[in-house]
């Protein structure tokens, strides 16, 4: 019981710095809902309420005040470095280099997520493919759509450092995006991969999402070279 209630507090830490520092709710300097509160629209018990507020503060994210409340910090932790940054990131070589480590970096996750996501999480990935394919038929925002869908893969892997990688390299990602010369290309790649990919996913196929992952960044970094 004791275990699984230190899970439950870890989970509910990551869901909350993911509130504050990826959807931000909660500004720097804000004060966060009472305990009672925010419990219940955590739908968790304010025991494990207290238990993920203790690990961001520690993280310094967020910071106690004696008789105010809980707040987050006005200025929140580094949370890695910024690789649109990088001087030559619009270079073709620069924006290779970026693909192949998404090569390395996301076959692995969807493996994850084959293993670990929840059929909630599962039926939410599809609906991210499926709005992804029905944006870029309307001629949409599809790249962003289609980080959606990845970010969904992501989460689901269920592995911290992964889903705070993510967002770093998503950002660099877009800015290669938005000035290639092959972005209709890259759109029909796009669509036809990840209803691949979301096949595996849905049989909780780990090797031939695996495959089908890999199989997407090369095609995007082909594209790189045409």
């Amino acid at each position: 019981m004791e275990e699984k209630r230190v899970k439950l507090s870890e989970k509910t830490s990551d869901i909350l710095y993911e509130m504050i520092v990826d959807e931000k709710k909660y500004l720097p300097g804000s004060k966060l809902p009472n305990e009672l509160e925010l419990s219940q629209e955590l739908e968790v018990s304010r025991t494990t309420l207290r238990e993920a507020i203790s690990f961001l503060v520690a993280q310094n994210v967020l910071e106690i005040r004696r008789g105010k409340g809980t707040y987050v910090a006005e200025t929140l932790p580094d949370s890695g470095m910024d690789l649109t940054s990088l001087a030559g990131i619009r270079s073709r070589g620069r924006a290779r280099d970026l693909f192949e480590m998404r090569l390395i970096f996301e076959p692995a996750t969807v493996a994850l997520a084959c293993e670990r996501a929840s059929d909630e999480e599962l039926q939410q990935i599809q609906k991210k493919a499926e709005q992804m394919e029905r944006i870029a038929a309307e001629g949409g925002d599809w790249p962003l759509a289609d980080q959606e869908f990845h970010w969904a893969i992501i989460k689901a892997s269920h592995n911290e450092y992964m889903r705070r990688l993510y967002p770093i390299i998503n950002s660099a990602v877009n800015e290669i995006l938005q000035i290639s010369q092959n972005r209709v290309h890259m759109q029909e790649i796009a669509v036809a991969d990840n209803r691949l990919i979301l096949d595996f996913l849905m049989k909780r196929d780990e090797v031939g999402a695996r495959h089908a992952m890999s199989i997407h960044m090369k095609h995007l970094i082909n594209t790189l070279h045409e």
